[in-house]
């Protein structure tokens, strides 16, 4: 008769220690995964400020480029360094730019993959709470 009452207590506690790992396991993978978006996140901040300093030296040779052709009367040097100019202007707009927009959208996914993370991290620390207070009433 005594391991009869027993039978139910002790499926109860088998299940909550699988509820528990379950949890457990859950909440370690959401880490994982927030650890490793985190490292995207730094990547593409970094992709940006990379491409910001390409854009920076490309403007400061179209500034130098402008007034060699604003100062010089050579129609060849001229025609040299407006080519030069325009492959700087053309590497801002058809490259850098397009890259940092693109980064700046990835960042914008990537938080909101952060608040998921996060998100799911509360609810297993709120599962796992719940459980373990079942389990000490189990005990008592």
């Amino acid at each position: 008769m005594e391991q009869n009452k027993l039978a139910p207590h002790l499926g109860r506690i088998q299940y909550f220690n699988e509820q528990l790992q379950k949890q457990t396991n859950r909440k370690s993978v959401y880490l994982k995964q927030l650890e490793e978006i985190k490292n995207l996140l730094k990547e593409n901040e970094q992709e940006i400020e990379y491409n910001e300093g390409w854009v920076k030296f490309h403007e400061k040779s179209i500034e130098e480029h402008k007034k060699i052709i604003k100062e010089t009367f050579d129609l060849n040097e001229k025609i040299d360094q407006e080519e030069k100019l325009k492959f700087h202007e053309k590497q801002i707009q058809e490259h850098h730019k397009k890259y940092i927009e693109y980064h700046k959208k990835e960042i914008e996914a990537i938080k909101n993959e952060i608040k998921i993370f996060e998100q799911g991290i509360k609810r297993c620390e709120g599962q796992l709470e719940f459980i373990k207070k079942k389990m000490e009433k189990e005990d008592n």
